[in-house]
């Protein structure tokens, strides 16, 4: 199932239910993104086999919560939430300890740019444009996430954002990861809408 139309979703209007498309997606890539964050073996290879599931809130404008769930037993869900204001927050993952992150609004190129040169979270530009973002409208911006664990063993950059793919619009989740070896490794999550 692709996701529906501009005028339904868009990066201001995620709210549902999306279902990790894995032959779209760098599933293979997911491994080794989880292994320079720290996660063990076992671990690892339950996430790899699983059916990953997103069910997207939004509580107030320019706010995300994200559950996430997977199907394998041994894998506990998570839930993230986004106030996209560039402020940094602290907050204790089940998976990866204790993380720091923030996420704001930017234009496609300065995420771009910030993929191709692994800048660490954090050196990036501060300033958001000020702008706020319409409910029905991303005006052309995308969602960029920045964070790390809070010990420097690791940091990464998530752009969100749609793409056309194979002819069709879908809601995609680019990451990229980097340890404190220098070690990188990025990948394309790819989602389909399930409902909202």
């Amino acid at each position: 199932m692709t996701t529906p139309s501009t005028d339904q979703k868009t990066l201001a209007n995620l709210a549902g239910k999306w279902h990790l498309n894995k032959p779209l997606s760098s599933t293979d890539v997911v491994p080794a993104i989880l292994a320079l964050q720290g996660t063990s073996l076992p671990i690892r290879k339950a996430i790899s086999t699983a059916s990953v599931t997103l069910r997207i809130s939004q509580p107030q404008r320019n706010e995300y919560t994200i559950e996430q769930t997977a199907t394998a037993a041994s894998i506990p869900g998570t839930t993230e939430r986004y106030i996209l204001d560039g402020e940094w927050r602290t907050n204790h993952d089940a998976f990866f300890g204790e993380v720091r992150g923030r996420s704001r609004w930017v234009g496609l190129e300065e995420a771009e740019s910030m993929m191709r040169h692994g800048v660490t979270a954090g050196e990036g530009d501060d300033d958001d444009d000020g702008r706020d973002v319409d409910d029905d409208d991303d005006d052309g911006r995308v969602i960029l996430a920045e964070g790390g664990s809070t010990d420097g063993k690791w940091d990464a950059l998530r752009i969100w954002g749609f793409e056309e793919i194979e002819g069709e619009r879908r809601y995609t989740q680019r990451v990229k990861v980097r340890n404190r070896d220098g070690e990188e490794v990025e990948g394309k999550m790819v989602y389909d809408f399930i409902e909202g």
